[in-house]
């Protein structure tokens, strides 16, 4: 008897669209409700599947927040070098603005302004994720020291300055938030760098 050929597998397919309902309605809850709103069942209801495949997926709460600020940390704002330090933390600031509106970034920072003492490992992990972003920052503004672009600055300092302005802004969202907006912000932050340095 000759054995059937084992068919391939197909890349995704109807598991990889069950992940996908269930990261989608998760992102949703978590924007719309905060962490204490996500139940098991209304994800379930939202994704069109039985509860059994969510705790197939992720067996605790837990271990859905890790996905989520795994996930945001993937696609999360990039900190790019064309050589232009004004354009890239343009790019940067633009990127937030629009990474803080979006329902992944509602999700994340509500799982990182959970109280410490609720999950420690998941704000231990948000804060290492936070750390990998200054860090990656840092090299980005030494490297445009080294070309004359900027003076040596620190980017915890730096990221405040450009933060800062955003979430106001997107707190009050009076409008839509602009690459002109972006680019006023990382321009008045240069001008007070060079202007620190340069007393």
């Amino acid at each position: 008897m000759t054995a059937k050929p084992e068919r391939a597998r197909r890349p995704g397919g109807r598991t990889r669209q069950v992940t996908e309902r269930l990261w989608a309605a998760a992102l949703e809850i978590l924007a719309e409700q905060g962490v204490e709103g996500l139940q098991y069942e209304e994800l379930a209801f939202r994704a069109q599947v039985g509860r059994a495949t969510v705790y197939r997926r992720w067996p605790s709460r837990d271990d859905l927040f890790r996905d989520v600020l795994a996930r945001f940390a993937e696609t999360s704002v990039p900190i790019d070098d064309t050589g232009d330090i004004a354009r890239d933390l343009t790019a940067f600031v633009y990127s937030f603005a629009e990474a803080s509106t979006s329902p992944a970034g509602r999700a994340a920072l509500q799982i990182l302004l959970r109280r410490v003492g609720e999950a420690d490992g998941l704000h231990r992990m948000g804060l290492e994720l936070l750390d990998r972003r200054t860090d990656e920052l840092q090299r980005r503004l030494d490297r445009a020291a080294e070309a004359g672009q900027l003076p040596q600055t620190e980017a915890p300092f730096v990221n405040m300055m450009l933060s800062g302005p955003v979430q106001w802004f997107v707190l009050r969202r009076s409008r839509p938030f602009s690459l002109s907006d972006a680019r006023e912000i990382v321009e008045l932050v240069m001008a007070g760098l060079w202007r620190d340095h340069a007393e």
